[in-house]
């Protein structure tokens, strides 16, 4: 795919997306150590960001009119998905893109994955006991628990995202795909 296929709107919410979301999966590895307050605080706050960037992002997809290529669940896209999948386990990798496909519902279920930490993550902030959180004395020990336990699970779905993506990115720059130019260069050379 050339590197001018993705827009420098596209390309700055794919950075946002990639130094948030990394930043809060590097950040949430350490913030259940005793002693590592310092990391909670940055994962806490990092989070607000990283939930805004994704709110961006949802937005960006909406009135680009990408949501159809990231959620193709009717009988065409899925059509679309299987051709791929058979290619892939030829192997021919799926299309890159702004393309309808395996590619771009990938990165659909990866949305999904990152907005359920987003959506459970916000949820934690205003419940987190004993005043670090947005409510100053919050006692609700029931539901931070049950949040965070489900925050932790979805959390295994985006690192499964997240390696999964970055490999296969690899995969097509190594057979001459250009992903990394497409999306990581901004203006035309």
């Amino acid at each position: 795919m050339p590197a001018e296929s993705w827009s420098g709107s596209t390309r700055a919410l794919h950075w946002g997306l990639v130094a948030t979301i990394t930043f809060q999966l590097f950040t949430g590895l350490y913030i259940s150590t005793p002693g590592t307050l310092t990391y909670f605080y940055f994962h806490e706050w990092g989070g607000i960001v990283s939930s805004g960037v994704i709110l961006l992002v949802w937005l960006w997809s909406y009135a680009n009119y990408d949501l159809p290529l990231l959620f193709p669940w009717n009988r065409a896209g899925m059509a679309d998905i299987v051709t791929d999948l058979r290619g892939l386990f030829r192997g021919k990798l799926p299309r890159a893109g702004r393309v309808r496909g395996l590619s771009s519902f990938i990165h659909g279920l990866g949305l999904l994955a990152v907005t359920g930490m987003a959506v459970t993550g916000i949820l934690i902030f205003l419940v987190i006991p004993g005043g670090h959180g947005a409510r100053p004395a919050s006692t609700d020990y029931g539901s931070f628990t049950a949040l965070s336990l489900l925050h932790k699970d979805i959390a295994v779905l985006v690192w499964l995202y997240w390696f999964g993506h970055v490999g296969f990115a690899f995969a097509h720059q190594f057979r001459g795909g250009h992903v990394f130019g497409g999306i990581f260069r901004f203006g035309r050379s």
